[in-house]
């Protein structure tokens, strides 16, 4: 499946400090293993009990993602990306839990 967001695409996103990410969404989190590197994944799966979230990238075959390093913990989560302003014309964001398989 193609990535949704391209490389060099803008995001907006909306940071949410100790809130729990939900199955579907597209959201910025730091690497656990490259600390001040991001990622833009989606949300495959979340642990409340443990904090723990499960990151999927969308272009399966070629994404590095929780297949790779696991999960990870709810604090690296910056927040859901909201919008797609570039290329082409703001695209909204929605949580599809559908781009997951």
């Amino acid at each position: 499946m193609e990535p949704l967001l391209p490389e060099g695409s803008w995001a907006l996103l909306f940071p949410r400090p100790g809130q729990l990410p939900r199955v579907g969404q597209v959201v910025v989190a730091g690497h656990p293993q490259r600390p001040g590197f991001e990622l833009v994944k989606r949300v495959a799966a979340v642990s409340a009990s443990r904090g723990l979230v499960w990151l999927a990238g969308d272009n399966r075959a070629a994404s590095t993602d929780s297949e790779d390093f696991g999960p990870v913990p709810r604090r690296l989560v910056v927040g859901p990306v909201r919008f797609r302003i570039r290329p082409g014309p703001p695209q909204r964001l929605l949580a599809d839990p559908r781009r997951l398989w």
